[in-house]
């Protein structure tokens, strides 16, 4: 299942927007408050039902709506759900594509946990009844821990698990290592049901991991327990999933090393798997292909989609800087000290006041990096003046 475009009309801050998605990552940022979540959840609405009160129509409108296009078992069917509430504490009844639930995947920015201790292992939980709700609150990635442990436990049982079941077990443990070499799966402890990781400072406890490697392991876990617990008759191997997986804020947590390697992360681990996200990350950004970014930007007031260089490379040989203005819209990546001191500076130099330049360039020196090359340039324009002088 994939979702080929949506179209959104008056919803939240939105008030006419059409995207159009790629088959594996698609990667949607933009400044806070332009409607980024909003899009996660027209789709995760998609196929949902019942009642919402996370969607709200737009407070000018009386009514808003949303049209998705949706590939499944290469059919084309197409779904519109309109939104007539505004206030909180009203909620509007709505019918999506709900029997194709078991094919998308929502995760909230909740993605880190503390530790839990698991006092009985416990059957899996059947999501035959809540797969269409969890369209709207999200993967639970409380229930982690059980599933592995469970799985691992049994793993020891002659035709305890199916042939899928032992392949996502022993993924899973080698998920951790692709996050980082240096850490592995250990053991489970049968005294305590504790999950051990072997880390360059000794054996520790899951939960102990540090919040972007919990982050990681909270989306990549959650993935493969979810699949498991909803594909049961028959079981699919986790890397088979054919369907679409939402991620909110999808750098949190992680320094940015990971954060330029998490697109690949996913779509190597889940191949077939269609993958929306939003970002605020420069490096996630600068790692994608272009055609993976869908930029936001608002023209007079309204989001609307950027039009982005098409380049074989995408924006892999663009500095921070450049991915943050071009890509991302931010007006000004200098701090403020920093843009009023060159502005004063410039000033002097065109007055031809050397002592004021000087005192500005003094200034910049402390200021810049090292080896900005900008120091240079601006001893340049000091020295002319200074000759002039």
């Amino acid at each position: 299942m994939k979702i080929k475009t949506l179209h959104i009309e008056d919803i939240a801050g939105i008030s006419n927007l059409n995207l159009q998605f790629n088959e594996n990552m698609n990667l949607i940022c933009g400044p806070n408050g332009i409607g980024k979540t909003t899009i996660l959840e027209c789709i995760a609405h998609t196929f949902s039902a019942s009642q919402t009160n996370i969607l709200k129509r737009n407070s000018l409108s009386n009514k808003g709506n949303f049209s998705a296009l949706v590939n499944i078992d290469n059919q084309d069917k197409s779904k519109t759900i309109e939104i007539t509430d505004f206030i909180p504490n009203k909620g509007t009844q709505f019918t999506g594509l709900h029997e194709s639930s078991i094919y998308l995947l929502s995760l909230k920015v909740n993605r880190t946990f503390n530790y839990k201790p698991l006092n009985s292992v416990s059957k899996d939980i059947d999501k035959n009844g809540s797969r269409y709700q969890e369209a709207q609150t999200g993967v639970n990635i409380d229930e982690v821990k059980n599933w592995f442990v469970n799985r691992h436990l049994y793993s020891k049982h002659e035709n305890s698990l199916t042939d899928e079941q032992i392949f996502n077990l022993n993924y899973a443990k080698k998920i951790i290592s692709v996050i980082d070499k240096d850490f592995s799966f250990s053991r489970v402890q049968a005294s305590d049901n504790e999950i051990m990781i072997n880390t360059p400072n000794g054996e520790i406890y899951y939960e102990y991991l540090s919040s972007g490697f919990k982050s990681i392991i909270s989306i990549l876990f959650g993935i493969i327990k979810d699949i498991e617990f909803r594909f049961k008759n028959p079981c699919i191997k986790a890397n088979e999933f054919d369907g679409i997986i939402l991620i909110d804020e999808l750098e949190l947590h992680l320094h940015p090393s990971w954060q330029s390697k998490i697109s690949t992360i996913l779509t190597q681990t889940f191949p077939k798997v269609q993958f929306i996200a939003t970002t605020h990350s420069p490096h996630i950004i600068q790692n994608a292909n272009t055609n993976e970014i869908i930029a936001l930007e608002r023209i007079d007031k309204e989001p609307k989609q950027r039009d982005l260089t098409n380049n074989e490379f995408g924006f892999q040989g663009w500095t921070i800087e450049e991915v943050l203005i071009d890509v991302m819209g931010m007006e000004d990546t200098r701090t403020n000290i920093l843009h009023s001191t060159i502005e004063n500076f410039e000033i002097a130099i065109e007055k031809e006041n050397f002592v004021e330049a000087q005192k500005y360039y003094d200034i910049l020196n402390k200021l810049l990096h090292p080896n900005n090359h900008l120091r240079k340039l601006l001893k340049f324009d000091l020295i002319s003046i200074q000759d002039d002088n």
